[in-house]
């Protein structure tokens, strides 16, 4: 906290305990006068219980039913409750809101003293009334909040994360996170005769550590607004998890890698080599995808590596449009009818999605399952207060997890990200060129 916002802090706890004991003096005195104005109570109290236990008395002997004592115990029986309705219909102690809350504070003062000593702490205080038909009332007319409720509560529209269900998800407690990488070194198998001295083969290993990243927002709710529009609360964890998830989802494929984001797919990605996959002619944009994909498969850091295979490729909406919606063939018949039905194409394992925030003319093609992150603390939702909220009817959510997030060093042979015309340029036949 800093100097001046420590200053506002105490300027509000100054100004909350002046009115704390503002509010106590005033309780007190009308505490003090309404015992006063229950006089009348307390006496009509006693008076009854002195006729029950008359009445209980009289009805124990036999044939004092009859007698002119019992009638005369009636007659002040009901005297008495024709006092006693009087009584409420003035507003007798108990049978108003304030009063009930007078009567409240008085039984709990010391706590509340507690409370003020400790500068914190709460205490609810429910007033109980009779329900009747006037009780049902519409004064200002239908509000406005009704039509909230005809509606089934609806969450905010968002895009939904798909890239985090193709990443390798691990688990793990520690804060920094150690990966090894293993790779050949000197040798190899050989076929030996007889007796014959055998090979010696090596290798070496690298150990690298991730630092875990994390990802939060806080939301800011009034109690009233929970209250009064139904599911608000339900649409705002909805929210929260919502803009969560993507916002990871953008840092796994467009971190930065530097402060506190992590480094993206983009970021490892390397360019595309031709090296084998030119001299094409008449390149079209499924065979730009197809030599990455090879390009990304045929590329190793050694010996008898296990090749790589795409799973994901990731181009602009208006290039998926061009590329593969409006794609058709000589009759006039859609290349990929299942891009514009389910806006996703799935050929050979490999899905490509339109995502706006690649670049016009840009392509992204991955082995996702080579990016790897840890749930090192799994998303939650908590909910507080804060500085002066409480004597505000609002309250604060906050949603937020903790990850690593990493490449290991061989496997960023398993990205690439380039433009689509560098791409088909580098595989149609020599001298052919990308347009301006």
């Amino acid at each position: 906290m800093t100097p001046e916002e420590q200053k506002q802090y105490d300027s509000l706890v100054s100004t909350f305990k002046t009115k704390v004991d503002e509010g106590t003096a005033t309780l007190k005195t009308e505490v003090a006068e309404l015992k006063s104005k229950n006089s009348e109570y307390e006496s009509l109290k006693t008076k009854c219980l002195e006729l029950e236990a008359k009445a209980k008395l009289m009805t124990e002997k036999d044939g004092m039913k009859n007698s002119a004592d019992f009638k005369t115990l009636a007659d002040e029986l009901n005297t008495a409750i024709i006092d006693i309705k009087a009584l409420k219909s003035k507003g007798g102690k108990g049978n108003t809101v304030k009063e009930q809350l007078y009567d409240f504070i008085e039984k709990n003062a010391a706590k509340i003293l507690e409370m003020k000593r400790a500068g914190t702490g709460s205490i609810e205080f429910k007033a109980v009334g009779n329900m009747t038909t006037g009780s049902a009332t519409n004064p200002d007319g239908i509000p406005d909040l009704v039509g909230v409720q005809i509606a089934p509560p609806t969450n905010v529209n968002l895009n939904s994360a798909t890239i985090q269900s193709l990443v390798t998800t691990l688990q793990t407690s520690l804060a920094a996170y150690a990966y090894t990488e293993s790779l050949p070194k000197d040798g190899d198998f050989s076929f030996v005769d007889e007796c014959e001295i055998k090979p010696q083969i090596d290798f070496k290993i690298e150990t690298r550590y991730a630092e875990p990243k994390k990802v939060a927002a806080y939301m800011a709710l009034c109690e009233e607004a929970v209250t009064d529009i139904p599911g608000l609360q339900s649409i705002a964890y909805d929210f929260l998890a919502k803009k969560h998830d993507l916002k990871k989802q953008m840092g796994i494929l467009f971190g930065t890698g530097t402060g506190a984001e992590p480094k993206g797919a983009t970021l490892y990605a390397r360019a595309f080599d031709p090296t084998g996959l030119n001299g094409l002619s008449f390149v079209n944009f499924m065979d730009v995808i197809n030599a990455v994909i090879t390009d990304i498969y045929t590329t190793h850091n050694y010996t008898d590596e296990m090749p790589y295979q795409a799973n994901l490729v990731l181009i602009n909406p208006v290039d998926f449009f061009k590329q593969l919606v409006a794609a058709k063939d000589q009759n006039g018949l859609p290349l990929y009818p299942q891009a514009s039905l389910f806006n996703r194409v799935v050929i050979g394992g490999v899905t490509i999605i339109p995502m706006e925030q690649i670049p016009v003319g840009k392509i992204f093609v991955a082995d996702m399952s080579k990016y790897n992150i840890t749930n090192y603390v799994s998303y939650s939702v908590r909910i507080g207060w804060i500085n002066d909220q409480f004597i505000h009817n609002a309250f604060t959510i906050v949603g937020e997890s903790r990850f690593h997030a990493f490449v290991k060093k061989l496997d960023e042979q398993a990205f690439v990200y380039d433009d689509i015309c560098t791409i088909k340029a580098a595989l149609e036949v020599a001298g052919s060129s990308c347009p301006a």
